[in-house]
């Protein structure tokens, strides 16, 4: 983002504080904005700016405490906070996106908030704040789940899986503490800043599963570190909890395959490709009953497959497309999908499940073919007996099938879907996806 200052203002011009104050008091992150733009940096950087921040990190804004950091607050600056240490107060919360917010400046700072959250690794939460309450066995303890926020310019990508747990401990006498178990996290990538590299694939494996929860802090911290790697060491770390009788083990082993595979592609092949391959190959063949982790298998298998396999390694998945569950039967449509139109048990199973139970594998299915598929009547047949599907998603796909042949029978049901899309949803892209590649065929024909 560019931040812009007013060039009327002279350097020194006075900042409206109350204004300021009210703002980040009540969350307004579009007053926050509208009122820095004319603030000058040379005030903010001072008592001005220290006391906003303040008051914004210890109201948990982060987004704020981001933009007035940018803007040159300093969270160094404890004018306002009573001796105590912004960074490290944050850190020692757990706060991740509060530190993150907070970390732009001097290595001093980040290593204020290593060593805060790094006191936490020794043990279970609980423990800890059951120890800084007084060491009692009366504390107890609440558990809520922390998402990430919606981000205002990309609602659509909102993931609602938790990021972390925020504990509230109670002692008998009634005093708090609260933390989020995000510390691991903390550690991983406050070290990665600073350029510390000494962590082995196994702590940065540990640290994950801890919690063992997928898609936690700390667990995609771990994942994108050893992504990053991508060593020998890694390869190793995959290799062995993928064979673990532990769920958990297995799900991180897959997740850092798929991290590397989508990590390096773009970049560079991996000397440990082939040898990814083979495992997940082998990994497929044993009998597993998680359908999550098989869904996570199937994707790095792909991956793998298309840059170091043969046709005979892709369409190994083939069998996976009639598995009992429902999202594993997707994952396979959508792998095999674009590559249809070299093998034709691909578009046999791909009309199969046009008539999935599930919705979700239906409109799956009708993608691949509307997108990918071959032009025949059949397939205009199915298409048109989908254009009623109850389930919208699927009704959209079916009339893209058609549109992309030029069958005007789509005409009146993509209008509708039009008339009701939200700009930059998934609606809305498909449907310019649709429009643009119609414009493409009928310009060729």
């Amino acid at each position: 983002m560019r931040w812009r200052r007013s060039a009327s203002l002279p350097h020194d011009a006075p900042v409206d504080t109350g204004a300021l104050r009210a703002a980040v008091a009540a969350g307004d992150e579009s007053a926050v904005a509208r009122l820095l733009d004319d603030a000058p940096r040379t005030v903010l950087a001072g008592p001005a700016g220290a006391a906003l921040l303040t008051r914004a990190v210890r109201a948990g804004r982060h987004r704020i405490a981001e933009r007035l950091v940018a803007v040159g607050a300093d969270p160094d600056r404890t004018e306002f906070t009573g001796g105590v240490d912004l960074v490290a107060e944050a850190a020692d919360r757990g706060a991740y996106s509060m530190v993150m917010a907070l970390l732009p400046g001097p290595v001093a700072r980040q290593r204020r908030a290593l060593e805060a959250a790094r006191a936490w690794l020794g043990g279970s939460e609980e423990d800890e704040l059951r120890r800084r309450l007084g060491g009692g066995r009366d504390v107890t303890f609440a558990y809520e789940d922390v998402h990430e926020d919606v981000d205002p310019d990309n609602p659509h990508l909102y993931d609602p899986t938790p990021v972390a747990v925020r504990i509230h401990a109670t002692a008998a006498d009634g005093r708090t503490l609260t933390v989020e178990t995000a510390h691991r996290a903390l550690v991983t990538d406050v070290e990665k800043t600073i350029g510390t590299f000494a962590t082995t694939p196994d702590e940065l494996a540990d640290r994950a599963l801890h919690h063992a929860r997928h898609g936690f802090r700390d667990w995609q911290a771990s994942v994108w570190r050893l992504a990053d790697r991508a060593d020998e060491e890694s390869f190793a770390c995959a290799a062995r909890l993928i064979r673990s009788p532990e769920p958990p083990h297995r799900r991180f082993a897959l997740d850092l395959l798929s991290a590397i595979a989508t990590h390096l592609f773009l970049r560079r092949p991996w000397r440990h490709g082939r040898q990814a391959l083979d495992l997940l190959r082998a990994y497929l063949a044993t009998d597993e009953d998680h359908p999550e982790l098989l869904d996570g298998a199937l994707f790095a298998h792909s991956w793998y497959a298309h840059e170091y396999g043969t046709g005979e390694d892709l369409y190994a998945i083939l069998p996976f497309g009639s598995h009992h569950d429902g999202a594993v039967r997707e994952r396979v449509l959508h792998e095999l999908g674009p590559s249809m139109n070299r093998n034709p048990a691909v578009v046999d199973l791909c009309t199969a499940r046009c008539d999935d139970p599930r919705p979700e594998t239906r409109e799956a299915a009708l993608h691949a073919l509307a997108t990918y598929g071959p032009d025949s009547p059949e397939l205009r047949s199915l298409f048109a007996a989908h254009l009623t599907d109850p389930y919208a998603p699927a009704r959209l796909e079916a009339a893209a099938g058609l549109a992309l042949r030029h069958d005007p029978r789509a005409d009146a049901v993509l209008a509708r879907f039009a008339a009701d899309a939200e700009p930059e949803s998934p609606t809305w892209w498909r449907l310019d996806e649709v429009r643009r590649r119609r414009a493409r065929t009928a310009a060729a024909g």
